[in-house]
């Protein structure tokens, strides 16, 4: 299942600090859902709004938390509370970009005739798993960190003559995050964070490497690709359930803002959903 990409990826980094902090040894479930908006790709100002279905499984032993989930698929979370450090690994479902159409809960559906004229004739991308480790400290004013994720990208041709290709990019990222509780109830958190793409990063997502009808050529070159601002709000309704909601603003800059395949700058998410636990 396709997931919300842009959010999820950095709502990941909040979930394994609070899966770290939480220290209870045993299983944890929780189902629910909700809604989400999002662009049908990072550049894009097609916007849409999706069902979210959620499930997650996890088990806590001592300093390490294992979990599975629809939303922030498998992950491994290691906290030393004497040192302050966690390291985190993860493995989940990445970008996605096709020149017809895009992916909404496992459903394909087509471009608006604007977005299909700009993709005609461009390669269709899949990440189907992206691995990211992350190593943070915390601090009495937040946690710092950075993490290194790795994109194995199956590049499909639409044109004669070329052979398809996996191409593996790396993107970097330093991460600060901040919980404030505000009543027993209540608590809000928030996460700002810097991200680097390697050349094949961005040879693959922001590089034209053929003119097409829409598109004239342009090289992009690694360094800079994003910066994001995240809040989130959670409410314990009762000792079971709590609802969350979630809002970030994606800011693409260097070459991948400069990219003739980014149409809106700024790119904005929201996300909403309701939990049980047990």
């Amino acid at each position: 299942m396709k997931r919300i990409q842009t959010l999820i990826a950095c709502w990941m980094i909040l979930l394994a600090a609070q899966s770290a902090n939480a220290q209870q040894n045993g299983w944890e479930f929780s189902v629910g859902g909700g809604v989400a908006g999002e662009y049908v790709y990072i550049g894009s100002d097609d916007y849409y709004v999706a069902p979210l279905p959620s499930f997650k499984a996890s088990y806590t032993h001592e300093n390490v938390n294992y979990s599975l989930s629809l939303l922030d698929g498998l992950g491994v979370t290691y906290m030393n509370p004497g040192w302050g450090l966690m390291m985190d690994v993860n493995l989940n479902a990445g970008s996605y970009r096709d020149p017809d159409e895009y992916n909404v809960v496992g459903v394909p559906v087509k471009h608006s005739s604007d977005t299909k004229r700009l993709l005609a004739d461009t390669p269709s991308l899949d990440t189907p798993l992206a691995l990211t480790i992350m190593l943070a400290t915390k601090t009495q004013i937040g946690m710092f960190g950075a993490s290194v994720a790795m994109h194995p990208t199956s590049v499909e041709y639409q044109r004669a003559g070329l052979e398809d290709e996996t191409r593996t990019g790396i993107m970097y990222s330093a991460l600060y995050n901040l919980d404030i509780p505000i009543s027993q109830r209540l608590s809000l958190s928030g996460l700002f964070s810097l991200h680097f793409m390697d050349h094949t990063y961005a040879d693959t997502w922001y590089t034209v490497d053929q003119p097409t009808s829409a598109l004239d050529m342009y090289e992009a070159e690694a360094g800079l690709h994003s910066s994001m601002i995240m809040l989130e709000i959670n409410y314990q309704i009762s000792d079971r359930v709590s609802l969350s909601a979630v809002g970030g603003s994606t800011i693409l800059m260097g070459d991948a803002k400069d990219s003739p395949f980014t149409v809106e700058t700024v790119q904005r998410q929201v996300m909403v959903q309701t939990l049980y636990h047990f």
